[in-house]
């Protein structure tokens, strides 16, 4: 089943069928005492009220607030505004939906960003770290889900696509670095930008909106789930979760957030994990900084954020253009907007 209607395109005196997430959720009764649900439906386009008149309490026992539902209604208007009259409703199936229509995505070129991601894959020449993602990334629910999933819940790349798009940006990053100070290691610092969020496929849930967390990532969170699966596929493979490679790659996941308050449970200790710091660091905030002139709306001058308690702080951001998003923006890279990102080492013609 596909999607169907979406929101923006609703108008008054048509027909509606299609997937909607029920954003709220509420039974009343009229002034006769009959109940009538009252909905809002929403998509990655918008949101519309909805009202269920028949059948109401029987239809509304098939789901809940954040269930994924088909609607067969009219639409019609109501004190000036588009609102659904909602004929049949039933909640979806799990295999019927796509949570990208849902849930806001990458901005980014995603087909484009997995391209970066593979081609350093196959870039990696250390023995042991090439056969563990080869590994890793060769499970077909996992390549799936690190195509899809979130890079978090709120703060930076919280969309569908978005550890994709952190992964690939590191590998660029760590591109451009590495043609700096030839004297880091390359494959590791490559692999770590694969693997320091892989853990997120099992911290997070994105299959129904909201964003969430699952049991196992609140309970043990992504970085020590990142471990596990770096060690399930040395265990797989005949490798030593202890030699030193494995070791020092584990080590940057362990150590990525840089301070124990910020969750890491120890601190950067290899150069490698001191620079792997650094960029990681470096792309989440200028993601979430991205968000915040996002938020300001079209501008034609500097102004200021809202106050931002995790910073302590008010950010001073220049205007937001439309064009910053723009899928014409850019014909390469996997950034809209600003042009391509400049060549790095990791950069090929190959498929």
């Amino acid at each position: 089943m596909g999607k169907g209607a979406r929101v923006r395109d609703i108008r008054p005196g048509g027909k509606v069928e299609g997937l909607f997430c029920v954003s709220e959720k509420a039974l009343r009764t009229t002034r006769n005492g009959a109940p009538f649900l009252v909905l809002t439906l929403s998509d990655n386009t918008g949101q519309i009220e909805a009202r269920v008149w028949d059948n109401a309490q029987e239809l509304g026992s098939g789901f809940d607030k954040g269930d994924i539902i088909f609607i067969e209604a009219d639409a019609v208007e109501f004190n000036g505004q588009c609102q659904l009259k909602v004929n049949r409703c039933e909640q979806a199936l799990d295999e019927e939906i796509d949570p990208s229509h849902f849930l806001p995505v990458s901005p980014c070129d995603l087909k484009k960003a997995w391209q970066v991601c593979s081609k350093a894959i196959k870039r990696v020449k250390e023995p042991n770290l090439a056969l563990v993602l080869k590994e890793i990334f060769s499970d077909k629910a996992t390549k799936k889900a690190f195509k899809e999933a979130p890079a978090a819940k709120r703060m930076h790349h919280a969309y569908i696509g978005g550890l994709l798009e952190h992964s690939a940006s590191l590998v660029e990053l760590v591109g451009l670095v590495v043609n700096r100070y030839p004297h880091l290691h390359s494959d590791l610092l490559v692999s770590a930008s694969l693997l320091h969020d892989i853990g997120k496929i099992r911290e997070l849930s994105w299959a129904r909106p909201p964003i969430d967390y699952t049991d196992e990532g609140r309970l043990l969170g992504h970085i020590q789930l990142g471990v596990e699966i770096i060690d399930s596929a040395c265990k797989g493979l005949g490798i030593s979760c202890n030699s030193e490679n494995i070791l020092a790659l584990k080590h940057i996941v362990l150590s990525h957030h840089g301070q124990k308050e910020f969750g890491s449970p120890v601190l950067p200790m290899t150069e490698e994990a001191v620079v792997f710091h650094m960029l990681d660091d470096l792309d989440a905030k200028l993601n979430f900084l991205s968000g915040l002139k996002m938020a300001r709306g079209e501008t034609k001058s500097w102004g200021w954020s809202d106050y931002q308690h995790l910073f302590e702080r008010f950010f001073f951001l220049p205007p937001f253009s439309m064009q910053e998003t723009d899928e014409k923006a850019t014909e390469q890279g996997i950034h809209k907007g600003k042009g391509p990102i400049q060549p790095t080492l990791w950069d090929t013609d190959e498929s």
